[in-house]
């Protein structure tokens, strides 16, 4: 999570004034009071303006560790569920192709290189991969909305993701409305441009992307039993 310079040095403002109301009180005290009541009571007050910041600043920094560590733990939990979702939908798209070669990372940056023209060629898209396609985007928008509210992505993920997004929603609504092949193609080919964009992006993703593909299979197998 960045941190906003203005923001902190507002909030540091506070801390700054006490601690220098301490060390001129502590001053005063040394060189300018005689009664030793009333320097004892001065020293007191100063003792404490000096101290009471730095515990409020430790424990405001002990606090920023342990909501850095759990901000970076949610958005490793968040990117991970869109990998798979994401993998979902390259799934569903070789499917929609006739594509049966084993799915590995390379294979699916090759998937790149399919022009719009040889994807429309070979699509042959039927309602129950519609209605795949559909679930996921929802899931899809469920993770970006949450992950927009705990800063767990960053601008530029949640601009690639609602880019993405758009493209699926006009396949769907392609394929419901109008029927037009070539345009049904050219957003799937778009969706599988940023797919490969986002997991290129991703070194986690492209280290154990036999892994996340893994959960992808086993989700995917949960969903048709789920819609049955």
């Amino acid at each position: 999570m960045a941190i906003n310079l203005r923001n902190f040095l507002l909030k540091t403002i506070p801390y700054i004034l006490s601690i220098a109301g301490g060390l001129v009180l502590f001053k005063l005290t040394e060189n300018n009071i005689q009664n030793e009541d009333v320097s004892g009571l001065v020293t007191n007050i100063a003792a404490s303006l000096l101290a009471i910041p730095l515990i409020f600043i430790l424990y405001d920094y002990s606090n920023y560790l342990v909501s850095r560590r759990l901000n970076k733990t949610m958005a490793d939990h968040i990117t991970d569920q869109l990998n798979v979702i994401l993998l979902n939908l390259i799934i569903i798209i070789r499917q929609t192709l006739g594509i049966r070669t084993k799915l590995t990372f390379i294979s699916l940056n090759k998937m790149g290189n399919i022009s719009a023209s040889k994807m429309m060629s070979l699509l042959k898209i039927t309602p129950a991969q519609i209605k795949d396609l559909r679930i996921y985007y929802n899931e899809l928008d469920t993770l970006v909305y949450n992950s927009t509210s705990s800063d767990a992505l960053t601008n530029t993920q949640v601009q690639m993701l609602t880019g993405l997004m758009r493209d699926l929603s006009l396949l769907i609504n392609e394929y419901k409305f109008r029927h037009n092949r070539r345009a049904t193609a050219k957003y799937m080919s778009s969706i599988v441009t940023k797919i490969i964009e986002w997991l290129d992006s991703d070194a986690f993703a492209a280290m154990h992307f036999q892994q996340l593909l893994g959960a992808a299979e086993i989700d995917a197998n949960s969903q048709k039993k789920i819609h049955k």
